[in-house]
């Protein structure tokens, strides 16, 4: 039954209840209720002219007009869809399905919201964990970067289509993907996500070479590898954070993926700054109640004290460390003074 309600939505493209108004390429508007529409002609509902006009429920017609001869469509505004647009809530997915299969034949028209209820339903299926409709999100996010009229739509689908790489267990393709988005392109939100995807495969990265070197501070010859691994993740971590703080979400997720970091290197003081930071800076987010989870679970004394203060000592000690000897097989617990530094500064962003 439900396939065959988006079918019939499918066929018959009904984009509105109220008004729609088609502007076309000779400077003239028709105003009406689109009924349908195939490769060639848009069919427009319009009242009959005249007296009956204004009357309630009065006869209407039918009118074809060729796709070739719009420039552009004003949809009827629909305050419902938006506010599903708004939320990105799972429970209603089956309602954005529906709106996209409504809206897909508009997808290259300009003024279209197409593009941007494609997206969020990509987003919705890559939220079911569904192997099936992650291939489904993958796709639609192909066709939006593709045939969408909106620049905005279009980078929306290429961090969608990271995702949906992800979520499809080939990784090592988004993170190939990922890198050229992150060299092509000037797109803030494009560039976050790219560098996101990154920091997961760095994560792993780090993480296999934990497992594979326990005792790393005791080894002489892999010491400036782990910390090669440690730098790099948490750079593309904090990247939200330290250059674009006012994305709430995103640099919460960031902020929240270096405290994974400092957490699996036994900083338990960088991890509580930077749980403390999000509780703190972006406390509407999805990461802060993993946070305050996760400070609520603490001693008192493993979150008393000045830490910035005690990581300042810290930077100051390792620097005279390194000045005065060469690297030995020294137990060094605590990262290099680069890491700490690039969390300050997100801090005082």
């Amino acid at each position: 039954m439900r396939k065959t309600v988006l079918s019939i939505l499918f066929a018959t493209a009904l984009a509105c209840h109220a008004e729609d108004v088609l502007l076309l390429k000779n400077g003239t508007r028709r105003a009406g209720e689109i009924v349908s529409a195939d490769a060639t002609t848009i069919r427009l509902r319009v009242p009959l002219a005249g007296p009956a006009a204004t009357i309630p429920g009065a006869a209407a017609a039918t009118v074809g007009i060729p796709r070739a001869d719009v420039e552009s469509i004003e949809f009827n505004p629909d305050p419902a869809r938006e506010e599903r647009l708004r939320t990105v809530d799972p429970a209603k997915a089956y309602e954005v399905e529906i709106d996209w299969k409504r809206q897909e034949p508009w997808l290259s028209f300009p003024r279209s919201p197409a593009g941007a209820i494609g997206c969020v339903l990509g987003d919705l299926w890559l939220k079911s964990k569904d192997l099936a409709k992650a291939t489904q999100a993958l796709e639609l996010f192909n066709r939006i970067e593709a045939q969408s009229w909106s620049d905005e739509d279009k980078a929306r689908a290429k961090q969608g289509r990271l995702s949906a790489l992800v979520a499809l267990g080939r990784a090592e393709e988004a993170v190939e993907q990922a890198q050229k988005l992150a060299e092509e392109s000037e797109d803030p939100q494009i560039l976050i996500e790219a560098k996101n995807i990154m920091a997961q495969a760095a994560e792993k990265d780090l993480r296999t070479f934990l497992e594979e070197n326990p005792r790393w501070e005791l080894d002489a010859n892999v010491i400036e590898e782990r910390h090669r691994l440690y730098n790099r993740v948490l750079e593309l971590y904090l990247y939200p954070a330290l250059f674009f703080g006012s994305d709430t979400e995103r640099s919460a997720r960031g902020l929240w993926g270096a405290a994974g970091i400092y957490r699996i290197s036994n900083q338990t003081n960088l991890t509580v700054e930077t749980a403390r930071d999000i509780v703190t800076l972006y406390p509407e987010t999805a990461e802060a109640a993993p946070a305050k989870q996760y400070l609520a679970s603490l001693k008192p004394e493993e979150i008393a004290g000045d830490f910035e203060a005690e990581a300042r000592k810290e930077i100051q000690e390792g620097l005279a460390k390194s000045e005065a000897a060469p690297v030995t097989a020294t137990p060094t617990p605590e990262p290099s003074p680069e890491s700490k530094d690039t969390h300050k500064k997100s801090k005082n962003k």
